[in-house]
């Protein structure tokens, strides 16, 4: 159905994933009139590890009720499924959650806030006046005060209105993975991260309800994913004789190269603005977060096209851990068996690793830490001996 052009709405929102419908009921608790578009039908399907840290699930400040598939309290931290250290995180450190629930419950919380949400709706185009967007979509054209893009690491309106090059990406690929019966029960409420899980990078495995959702990613991008896929879930006895599994690759956006986030009445959000962070590839904590942000600088200065107390926040609060993050895995993943050996096997900074899925400790902290304690990293540590036993 064609809409009315006459009408203005205070801001449209361009995608209905996390960053969009957090920030869509955000600004409706603010009493603006909020649009939300999206090019798909809700619930739909969408590529992602679905590891939920503690530090989002505070941010949202929700019971996830039953979106939350498995709740971890541990971490197990290995290389090549050998010389496992577990971290014990009380209270849990993060959840699992599949992200065609979680992001239709997000949706749901924003409409029930009088956001109004139109499906199958694609973005197309974009025009500024003096006090107003105006938006070309696949049913007609939408007009708004602000035009917010949280439509993901392929965003239309990014590679439309501020260029196809501003943000890098590298790949990653995942396996959903449903086991043979009783393996999800023994590998309990705990995920995986092995540091030799694809050259210059990691493989994880997290527990879903009923299934691993399973992956391998690099900072430094790579080829040959699927190979080093199977290598990886080769290594471990819980993902053999599985009753299905199912590939999906997808993009991760580590960077925004020319730290460009906002352009008059046009912001960039979360994954679209090039803001997954570089040690694991989360992104939905940052989107979620630059969701705060942009509401935050929304009811500081209004709807104003001139305002550019968005990217002020996101430099401030946003970007440095993002570059603390990439530095890690610039350390990490460059050398990865020495950085497990003296760095991840070092009781005292693999504890502040498991604060980094947690959210106990920021990126900043940590590489701070890990740079004090130079002298006692040098030398390689040993696993500990407790930690034989526990091959996944």
């Amino acid at each position: 159905m064609p809409f009315d052009s006459s009408d203005i709405t205070d801001v449209l929102i361009v995608g209905a994933g996390p960053a969009g419908s957090h920030l869509a009921w955000l600004l409706a608790q603010q009493g603006l009139q909020v649009t939300i578009i999206d090019k798909e039908t809700f619930p739909r399907a969408k590529v992602c590890g679905g590891g939920l840290s503690r530090k989002s699930m505070d941010l949202l400040g929700f019971d996830l009720g039953p979106a939350l598939h498995r709740p971890i309290d541990a971490a197990i931290l290995n290389y090549r499924n050998h010389d496992a250290v577990i971290k014990e995180m009380q209270p849990i450190a993060a959840c699992t959650v599949v992200r065609s629930e979680f992001d239709k419950m997000l949706l749901d919380r924003a409409c029930a806030a009088d956001a109004r949400f139109l499906a199958d709706t694609a973005f197309i185009d974009a025009s500024e006046s003096a006090d107003a967007v105006s938006v070309s979509t696949s049913h007609g054209v939408l007009r708004c005060r602000l035009l917010l893009a949280a439509d993901g690491a392929a965003s239309a309106v990014r590679n439309k209105l501020f260029g196809k090059d501003l943000v890098s990406y590298v790949p990653a690929l995942e396996a959903m993975v449903w086991p043979a019966p009783g393996i999800l029960e023994r590998f309990g409420r705990r995920a995986l991260f092995d540091f030799d899980g694809m050259p210059r990078g990691y493989g994880w495995i997290f527990p879903k309800r009923d299934h691993f959702n399973v992956g391998v990613y690099s900072p430094f991008g790579g080829t040959a994913l699927r190979r080093h896929l199977d290598r990886f879930t080769a290594a471990y006895a819980s993902l053999q004789q599985a009753q299905r599994i199912e590939y999906q690759g997808y993009i991760i956006p580590l960077a925004n190269r020319r730290q460009l986030f906002q352009r008059g009445r046009v912001w960039l959000l979360g994954d679209a603005a090039g803001l997954a962070e570089a040690l694991f590839g989360e992104g939905i904590y940052f989107a979620l977060k630059s969701a705060t942000l942009a509401a935050k600088a929304i009811a500081e200065d209004g709807l104003r096209a001139d305002s550019d107390r968005y990217s002020r926040l996101l430099r401030r609060e946003l970007l440095p851990e993002l570059r603390a993050a990439a530095r890690m895995a610039q350390l990490i993943y460059r050398f990865p068996k020495f950085a497990f050996s003296h760095l991840v096997l070092n009781q005292k900074i693999n504890q502040d690793f498991a604060g980094l899925i947690s959210g106990d400790i920021g990126y900043r902290e940590c590489l701070r830490k890990t740079a004090l304690n130079l002298p006692r990293w040098l030398l390689p540590s040993k696993a500990p001996d407790s930690a034989t036993d526990n091959s996944c």
